[in-house]
């Protein structure tokens, strides 16, 4: 599914809600009827998508204020303060985005409604301009993990939205309300209430619906690996010598370097990327000792059931339920199962930190981020088979080993 895939459905929707509402209630004007129930169905769509996977977005927004600490010096007290709060905005702008389109669609105070969902439309055009001109955050996570889409694409669609949401600035006017205003208040609180609920619920357990590369049933080891048919990544590599009569620099492409080595000396070399490859859905993933070697082969073609503890950040660990995490380790451990724990952060730190709260694990080193995007708890349970992802359990849910093993069938 492209961006103009969904597009052209949230469209098709909206001409769909018009001709349905418009038996409630008369519009005033059709034209304006349609952008209306297309800009809010954008965003309910939009809001829905990211809050299956709140904690996502919050990475996402906590990439984009790590780098403005560099190009926005001047509001590093604003970044500052946003950072660590990165999931509480996640939460805000995604609710905020479901019940701004709400509100549009059952014409709730139109005007406010228009000037909010306008100034959040121009925030993520900053957002997606930001990316497209500087190439960092190669994805804004509009979509959440849904769709993902290059900066450049993702900046166009916001700017198509700023044209499309013009005429409702100019004639908010002529927005038509749906339903008195009692069952109209009522009918938004409680979907704004369900919303609330929903959201709440993605963050308390892992998301409702894994969009992620790392779900269950996808084999990391082939999830690493590229096709045969992949793009590659072609870049022109431009080398540079110095003349060593002259002392001046030349520049050579690798099809025209000098054959006289004796009169050259070797300064520099530049890369420019000409064409950008593809990427394996999975990236980064790789296990290792604290001496740096790579043991992923080893426990990727491990035939019986790995159980994994997932440890993202050590700092930010949530210490809640290391008791019943204990006991299915333990559990595992006693019928024979290999177990190990996987963190981003220092081994020594993270082999202290358990034998203090009495779980006796081997650990190993993996990169944050594909830690972070394979569980959204900090701890989680990882169950892996040969490579591939058996079963992924927040620390928040009602499981014993028991529990796994019936589901998992092991």
């Amino acid at each position: 599914m492209t961006i103009w895939t969904i597009n052209l459905y949230v469209f098709i929707a909206a001409i769909i809600i018009t001709l349905f509402f418009s038996q409630i209630r008369k519009p005033k004007n059709y034209i304006i009827e349609i952008i209306k129930n297309f800009i809010g169905a954008y965003f309910i769509f939009s809001g829905i998508v990211k809050a299956i996977d709140p904690a996502g977005t919050g990475i996402k927004m906590e990439e984009y204020f790590e780098i403005f600490h560099h190009y926005f010096p001047f509001l590093n007290v604003v970044w500052d303060l946003l950072e660590p709060a990165s999931l509480e905005f996640s939460i805000f702008t995604i609710l905020l985005e479901i019940i701004l389109g709400l509100f549009l669609l059952f014409g709730a105070f139109a005007r406010w409604t228009i000037y909010l969902i306008f100034a959040i439309i121009l925030f993520f055009t900053f957002l997606t301009g930001f990316s497209h001109i500087t190439g960092k955050v190669t994805d804004c996570g509009c979509f959440g993990d849904f769709i993902k889409l290059t900066p450049k694409v993702s900046f166009i669609k916001d700017v198509v939205l700023l044209i499309v949401i013009l005429p409702l600035v100019i004639y908010y006017k002529n927005i038509s309300t749906l339903f008195p205003k009692v069952p109209r208040t009522l009918a938004l609180f409680m979907l704004t209430l369900l919303a609330v609920i929903f959201t709440l619920r993605n963050i308390y357990y892992e998301p409702i619906v894994d969009f992620r590369a790392y779900h269950v049933g996808v084999n990391i080891v082939d999830c690493l690996t590229l096709p045969p048919n992949a793009k590659p990544y072609i870049y022109e590599n431009t080398f540079i010598y110095k003349n060593n009569t002259s002392g001046e620099n030349h520049q050579f492409s690798a099809d025209k370097l000098p054959t006289d080595w004796e009169n050259w000396t070797f300064v520099d070399r530049e890369d420019k990327l000409i064409q950008k490859g593809d990427d394996p859905k999975c990236k980064d993933f790789a296990i290792s000792d604290e001496n740096g070697s790579d043991l992923t082969e080893v426990y990727m073609n491990e035939e019986a059931p790995l159980f994994v503890l997932v440890i993202p950040n050590l700092k930010k660990i949530n210490k809640g339920n290391l008791e019943k995490i204990n006991e299915i380790f333990k559990a595992a451990k006693n019928e024979g199962y290999y177990d190990i724990a996987l963190t981003g952060s220092n081994i020594e730190e993270v082999k202290t930190f358990l034998q203090k709260n009495d779980i006796q694990i081997d650990v190993f080193n993996t990169d944050e981020t594909p830690l972070k995007t394979i569980m959204r708890s900090n701890p989680g349970i990882l169950v892996l088979k040969k490579g591939t992802i058996l079963g992924k359990y927040h620390q928040n849910e009602d499981i014993s080993f028991k529990k796994i093993k019936e589901q998992l069938g092991i």
